[in-house]
């Protein structure tokens, strides 16, 4: 760890919280932008924030409601834990919410942080916990690191912290990894590390045999990383629509999350689907050159769901069927009271709901028109 010098001073804060000024020369957009919204939601940085913690029965009944997602991370938090213990810091796993899940690394550090509400069942949304790097990396759906005076509270400027959302294969946030140390301290290369571990994390959503009814293309363009965690990944149905991906396969071919079943695998690749056992040369649409390796499906051909809890070896029995439909019914109305909630607001409700804004729009719509209301 290294001390780091203050990226805002008080009189920044000063111009911003008291007398009403944008500071924008002096502040970073994204956490401006983070500083307006938690202004919007009726904080008051001078105060200390209300995060109420769950009790113990709450509590155990939080984590085993998300022990698949603790469990799918947990690698990562273990060989966090070392450099945390080492670096004084302290390593964090939230669901999509901001809820704390996990906490793991030095034992001092945790016990500071206990004072901000760092601990398992604590809400670090941006309405909750204003700007931090945990609420923004989740409004923001992007990496954040956040020092010191950046936090929108005041009592959180003992922090310095960096944190990433974790996206499952179809684009969603299912929550966040941080690396958070004390705000006199920072690690070089907090962020990178995160950037890592999350990296493997969506990566492990496409191993034992999740996609195994699916076309699954493997590619880079150095085919000795095929099968590691750089490789980017395409999933596609028996129609070679493209269903699922990683974040790397889609910037490899210039797409993002909105692609998801509206792009076909030949307006990506001049090359044929074929199956391909060893990492053979393919060529995209606007030129670019691959290695692949890609593994056709086998006879199930049914669509996964947007729960990736969900994407094991479903059958076509009546039980399965109703179950996808149930579930269905849900996540729609569920997107319907979000939209309603945000006054028809689609990209806000798309920001809540952790889903692209095109993807909402798209949902809703086919299912306007499935049910003759458009």
């Amino acid at each position: 760890m290294h001390e780091v010098a203050a990226s805002i001073t008080q009189e920044t804060r000063a111009k911003f919280f008291e007398r009403g000024e944008l500071p924008v020369d002096e502040v970073n957009q994204l956490i401006l932008r983070s500083w307006l919204r938690c202004v919007e939601f009726g904080l008051d940085q001078s105060r200390l924030p209300g995060i109420e913690l769950p009790n113990k029965q709450e509590l155990n009944a939080l984590l085993e409601r998300y022990s698949q997602l603790r469990r799918l991370c947990r690698p990562e938090l273990d060989a966090l834990n070392g450099e945390a213990r080492d670096t004084s810091a302290i390593v964090i796993l939230t669901n999509a919410q901001g809820i704390v899940l996990d906490t793991i690394g030095d034992v001092s550090f945790a016990g500071q942080a206990a004072e901000v509400a760092l601990r398992p069942g604590a809400l670090w949304s941006e309405t909750s916990a204003g700007t931090n790097a945990i609420g923004t990396a989740l409004a923001e759906r992007r990496p954040v690191t956040l020092h010191g005076k950046e936090h929108f509270f005041e009592s959180h400027q003992v922090l310095t912290c960096a944190a990433m959302p974790i996206v499952d294969p179809r684009g969603v946030v299912i929550g966040a990894l941080d690396l958070s140390a004390h705000s006199s301290m920072t690690h070089l290369h907090a962020l990178g590390l995160i950037r890592l571990s999350v990296e493997q994390i969506e990566h492990r959503f496409f191993n034992g045999g999740a996609f195994h009814n699916y076309t699954v293309l493997r590619f880079h363009t150095d085919p000795a990383v095929i099968g590691a965690t750089r490789e980017g990944l395409l999933v596609f149905d028996d129609r070679q629509r493209l269903i699922a991906a990683n974040r790397r396969g889609l910037s490899f071919v210039q797409r993002d999350w909105s692609a998801l079943d509206a792009t076909t695998f030949e307006e990506l690749f001049e090359t044929a689907p074929n199956n391909m056992s060893q990492p053979t040369k393919l060529i995209g649409v606007d030129g670019g050159s691959y290695y692949g390796i890609m593994n056709l499906p086998l006879d199930c051909h049914a669509r996964p769901t947007d729960c990736p809890w969900d994407w094991q070896d479903r059958c076509h029995g009546p039980s399965a069927h109703l179950a996808e439909h149930k579930l269905r019914d849900a996540a729609h109305a569920a997107m319907r009271a979000t939209v309603d909630t945000c006054e028809g607001n689609f990209s806000e409700a798309a920001r809540r709901l952790g889903v692209h804004r095109s993807t909402l729009y798209r949902r809703l719509n086919k299912r306007a028109s499935s049910e003759g209301r458009l």
